[in-house]
């Protein structure tokens, strides 16, 4: 059993590591894309701002603004001379010439105008104004959702632009310029801009890992019930067999050695057999009550109780125990609404456990006193302690302390499991303190019960 959970926490903490790796693996990824198509729309408004700029600085001809645009070629003279000849100061010479009249449709007139635009400042050279394209560039951005502002300056010392970069080539002048754009405050742009999906990755991120925290703690819980039922099963064949061996020994004797003939012997046999048959009966009993609990069975029946007399009553039973002191600490006239036989279950647990782990003899202190909204009950012992690892669990069912040897303090491990059930079922609390060799105080608070309440339960 124990194997199977360790490999199911193996398979589980794989799994959960690699979607763990995938989520981080995807932000990353995430932030790359975002990083790619930013400088892919930054720089496609800087080359589509550059065009717009040539064009505002020259005046296109009117034929490309017509309804139906048009653009006119000049072809050839006729006859077929030297063109450039003929357009020289010195010539003065008329001569005649062919002109071709294009058509331009409207699906590739933005280019055409950016072309023309181009070759026109190719020819005149004006100075580029790296203000105005700044204004237009950042249009340009906001027209793609880029919401950042960026400052243009220019290089004319690099040729090559790099796919990290956001620039473009101004080549309408003798030596081409590259424009480079750089943003103002924008370190954190593409971050900010995947905050939400990084946020939503980092929330599963830290929900995966909460569930393999989670489910560690339960298969490791699942590991020590396991142990717990082992345990509990050799304690209890333990238990059980000592009885067992004490009956058929004493039965041997009485069949086979002549005991049966002398009343005296006859009569000590019969009182080992019926002092072991009340011990199993006992334990038996105890086993049963526990189980009812579990299964909320369990109803608690308010009476009106003196708690000094309830108490003493209760440790009356453990009179003939040796090297036993209990020390009663309350006003014998304190009168409380309880269950009385639950009551009388819950101190002989707590008085029983504390007799098992006081070695030499239990001194015991038990108090009680009534408070504004109910009363409490301390029982305090004087011995060996419970180690501050073991105290979140003692109320388990089944769980014992371990002390080297797991036959060396009597018990099946349910009494506090029971006490602490109990306790639940009369709407109370129990909070347990302890040092090691110094001793462990049990202590329960429970709420007012007036008649009225304990009647309707």
């Amino acid at each position: 059993m124990k194997k199977r959970l360790q490999f199911i926490f193996l398979i589980a903490s794989v799994t959960a590591g690699g979607i763990i790796l995938c989520q981080l693996y995807w932000v990353y990824f995430n932030y790359n894309i975002s990083r790619k198509n930013f400088l892919q729309s930054a720089n496609y408004a800087l080359r589509k701002s550059v065009d717009e700029y040539q064009l505002a600085q020259n005046k296109l001809p009117t034929s490309l603004k017509h309804k139906n645009p048009t653009l006119t070629f000049f072809m050839r003279t006729l006859p077929d001379n030297d063109s450039l000849a003929l357009d020289t100061p010195d010539s003065k010479r008329r001569f005649s010439a062919e002109f071709a009249t294009v058509a331009v449709d409207r699906q590739h007139l933005p280019e055409v105008m950016a072309l023309v635009g181009r070759l026109l400042s190719q020819q005149k050279h004006i100075p580029l104004n790296l203000d105005t394209l700044t204004t237009i560039f950042n249009r340009q951005l906001r027209n793609n959702r880029i919401n950042k502002r960026f400052r243009l300056y220019a290089d004319r010392n690099q040729s090559i632009i790099s796919e990290e970069q956001v620039a473009a080539v101004v080549n309408f002048y003798k030596d081409p310029v590259i424009i480079h754009a750089e943003m103002i405050d924008g370190q954190h742009y593409l971050l900010t801009s995947n905050f939400l999906p990084a946020l939503v990755s980092s929330l599963m991120v830290l929900l995966s890992a909460g569930s393999l925290y989670y489910m560690s703690k339960i298969i490791k819980r699942q590991m020590m019930l396991d142990t717990m039922k082992s345990d509990f099963i050799n304690n209890i064949t333990h238990e059980l067999r000592t009885p067992v061996t004490i009956l058929k020994s004493s039965n041997e004797a009485l069949a086979s050695f002549g005991a049966a003939d002398n009343p005296e012997t006859l009569n000590r046999y019969l009182k080992i057999n019926a002092a072991v048959l009340e011990t199993l009966d006992t334990d038996i009993e105890r086993m049963l009550e526990f189980g009812r609990s579990e299964a909320h069975k369990l109803k608690p029946v308010y009476e009106k109780v003196l708690l000094f007399e309830a108490i003493q009553k209760v440790t009356e039973r453990f009179a003939m125990i040796e090297n036993l002191n209990i020390r009663i600490e309350l006003d014998t006239s304190l009168e409380i609404m309880t269950d009385r036989c639950m009551l009388g279950t819950i101190l002989v647990n707590l008085i029983d456990n504390a007799i098992k782990y006081s070695p030499g003899g239990a001194q015991l202190v038990i108090l009680a006193e009534k408070l504004p909204k109910g009363w409490n009950l301390s029982v305090r012992d004087h011995g060996q302690g419970i180690p501050a690892a073991a105290l979140p669990h003692i109320f388990d069912k089944f769980y014992r302390v371990s002390t080297g040897d797991i036959h060396e303090v009597k018990g099946y491990g349910i009494g506090l499991a029971h006490v602490g059930q109990l306790v639940a079922a009369m709407d109370g609390n129990i909070r347990v303190y302890s040092k090691l060799d110094r001793g462990t105080t049990f202590k329960l608070t429970f709420n007012r019960y007036e008649k009225n309440r304990c009647a309707a339960g």
